[in-house]
């Protein structure tokens, strides 16, 4: 099974992925069966009602679509049944998201209701159960002995294949060991701290973390697997509320062996055995949004992109400075991979090394500074940076500087207002504008007579959106005379290029570090790109906002929301305006329709980059492109999903190549033979698919 899931998976994806996915190969080949039940669940009940939220994990969540990838369903005439489900939302909302299922199959609303109660019962009942089972081996467990507790997910702590067997082995070692899941761990209130803790998962485990702590009896073996994104951040916050007390992190995948394990679990026991006894520190308080706009100190803003100098001239115009930090090198490598453990997502690991290089310059004042960091409420794990990197600056002795970082989700209004009201639309515009002149770059250097005739104009029309954000003047003649500037390069058209569309993780596919200059790569090697715009993302989570919203039944929340939209959306316009004679890609999609263009492959309810990479795939496919390269970070949980997507969308768009590009930091001898023999392909396939009406600027 694990073979198979092996090879039907993409390599980043997690272990459980792996199995899931060879199950149900094995089950569709081997079995003579009709429909396959995989329901994408998105959350479920929440530990408190102050969180966030209560996801599951994305690559849970996308079972239904990634299985499509690497399963041939019509091949054994099965259909995929994979209604998407808000748990958190109680009956009525299961009864509306299992109704389309109950009536395939002839049953009544009366029924449906009948087998979700029975369902629900029997869920309540196993719980309270176990929480009972667990209060009688704890009170039973003597004082003088201890018990490990098995703290993981559920299809790691009790599927044997994927935790070979660790339980049954520790009790052939003469220990007890209790899973996470019979702990009290619905008593436990979790701290403000952790209010941003999205994954229902993340949520349990620091609740046994702070069971854990206090009970001298107990001792944590944590199981996680290769390519779990919400381990790789939710391990140090545990492993930090245990203060010191002494923790066995067990990572597995395919190709784990018992040997090893066995000695580890050993050695473990040998540690408890030396350290018994002994007092621990409770872990630290978190308090990542602690920016006082009173103190005026400078704001330091993650050198992405040409848009970061854009949104720090918005704090500016606020009147809050701010300056963009040096852009990331190998310095930032080598601080970030010292303070972050390496399963992190890249982004995470450049911008908490900005971080630690900057605080650690000779002449840092702690009293002037504080970092900015982006915010989000999940499903995949941005929005867990800035606690991270809370507790990197502390423990690099800096508690005292603080980090603002406004969540995207339900607080995004309140978070912004600290800053000033116009911040919000001024951001906003700056980010549009940035975004013009990159595509004008973009289309233009390929073909430009005099070289570096296009990047030194992109300089100077950047500072000049930077000097009229700052003073506050409108933009629109900034970009009128842009474009102009523009019209006047020398070009020379008289080879046709293959067009690249480039898209994929926010960060990554913008930073040049980060991607390692992937679009000049492109370019070098005869091929002119296209990028998705950063201002996709903003208006992609006016689409998010307003959906949650919507469930929520928060109805203010979506009337402020809808009429930013539109304010938005009608910048956007404005602000193209002036490029839509000179360049073709002028205008954008809106995320409605990006999003329309992705549902054959997955649904809207999978939030996050991973629905808007597959959609802008498609539209440029449609557009009649070459090629489409997708960027994504190792290991990340929405590129992952993405990435085992786009087999099925080359397939649907005529085999349009396709290239998935995944950056760590490390040099990879692979690469440009890469980019080398997808550029041959791209190019094979403009002769074969001309474009036509694509090669004239074309308006929306």
């Amino acid at each position: 099974i694990i073979h198979e899931g092996a090879e039907k998976s993409v390599a980043e994806t997690c272990f459980p992925m792996k199995i899931a996915l060879g199950h149900i190969y094995n089950l569709v080949r081997d079995k003579e069966i009709d429909y396959i039940f995989l329901p994408s669940v998105i959350n479920v009940k929440k530990k408190a009602a102050g969180m966030t939220d209560s996801f599951v994990c994305p690559y849970s969540q996308s079972l239904p679509y990634t299985s499509r990838a690497a399963v041939d369903y019509d091949a054994y005439g099965v259909e995929v049944l994979d209604p998407h489900v808000y748990f958190q939302y109680g009956h009525k909302h299961r009864m509306k998201a299992f109704g389309e299922f109950a009536e395939r199959f002839g049953k009544s609303s009366g029924e449906l209701s009948r087998a979700l109660k029975a369902g629900e019962a029997a869920l309540e009942r196993f719980e309270k159960s176990a929480s009972e089972r667990g209060k009688e081996v704890l009170a039973e467990l003597p004082d003088d002995t201890y018990a490990l507790v098995i703290v993981s997910r559920s299809y790691n702590g009790c599927d044997p294949g994927a935790n070979l067997e660790i339980p049954r082995k520790l009790l052939e070692m003469g220990v007890l060991s209790i899973p996470m899941d019979f702990l009290p761990l619905d008593e436990v209130e979790l701290s403000e701290d952790w209010w941003n803790m999205y994954w229902r998962y993340g949520q349990q485990i620091l609740s046994s973390a702070e069971i854990i702590a206090e009970d001298k009896r107990l001792y944590p073996v944590y199981i996680t697997n290769f390519g779990c994104g919400p381990d790789s951040f939710i391990t140090p916050f545990f492993q930090d509320r245990l203060g010191g007390k002494p923790c066995l992190v067990i990572e597995v995948d395919e190709h784990s062996a018992d040997a090893g394990m066995i000695t580890r679990c050993e050695a473990f026991l040998d540690s408890i055995e030396s350290t018994r006894g002994g007092k621990y520190e409770p872990g630290r308080p978190l308090r990542s949004l602690t920016y006082d706009r009173s103190t005026e100190r400078t704001m330091l803003l993650p050198n992405m992109s040409i848009h970061a100098h854009g949104l720090a001239a918005a704090f500016r115009a606020c009147g809050v400075p701010a300056e963009v930090l040096p852009e990331p090198d190998e310095e930032t490598l080598i601080h970030g991979r010292r303070w972050t453990s390496g399963k992190e997502c890249f982004p995470a690991v450049v911008t908490t090394g900005d971080m630690v290089k900057f605080v650690s310059r000779p002449d840092f004042d702690r009293d002037k500074y504080a970092f900015f960091m982006g915010g989000s409420g999940g499903p995949c794990r941005f929005g867990q940076y800035s606690a991270l990197q809370r507790m990197v600056l502390d423990d690099t002795g800096y508690p005292d500087v603080p980090i603002y970082a406004p969540n995207q989700a339900g607080r995004f209004f309140g978070d912004t207002k600290l800053i000033g009201k116009r911040f919000l639309r001024t951001a906003w515009q700056s980010m549009v504008a940035m975004d013009m002149i990159m595509k004008a770059r973009l289309e233009l250097k390929p073909y430009e007579a005099n070289a570096g005739e296009t990047e030194a104009v992109l300089i100077e029309y950047r500072d000049e959106i930077v000097a009229a954000v700052e003073s506050r003047r409108g933009l629109v003649p900034v970009l009128e005379a842009a474009a102009e500037r523009f019209s006047g390069i020398e070009i020379d058209r008289s080879e046709e290029k293959p067009v690249i569309g480039v898209t994929g993780e926010f960060y990554v596919r913008t930073n040049d570090f980060s991607n390692q200059n992937v679009i000049e790569q492109i370019e070098a090697l005869g091929g002119e790109v296209w990028i998705a715009p950063v201002f996709e993302w903003f208006l992609y989570r006016n689409v998010r906002r307003d959906m949650r919203a919507r469930v929520d039944s928060d109805w203010w929340l979506r009337l402020k929301n809808s009429l930013m939209d539109r304010v938005m959306r009608r910048d956007e316009h404005a602000y193209a305006q002036p490029f839509g004679d000179l360049l073709r890609n002028a205008f954008e999609p809106s995320s409605e329709a990006v999003l329309e263009m992705a549902s054959p492959y997955i649904h809207r309810s999978f939030e996050g980059e991973g629905v808007m990479t597959v959609g802008k795939a498609v539209d440029f496919a449609d557009k009649g492109l070459s090629g489409v390269v997708t960027i994504m970070p190792f290991t990340c949980m929405p590129g992952t999903v993405s990435h085992a997507i786009m087999r099925l969308v080359k397939k649907d768009k005529g085999g349009i190549p396709t290239l998935n590009m995944v950056y760590d930091g490390s040099e990879q001898a692979t690469a440009l033979t890469r980019l080398e023999a997808f550029m041959y392909s791209a190019r094979e396939h403009m002769r074969s698919h001309p474009r036509t009406a694509d090669r004239e600027p074309t308006h929306h």
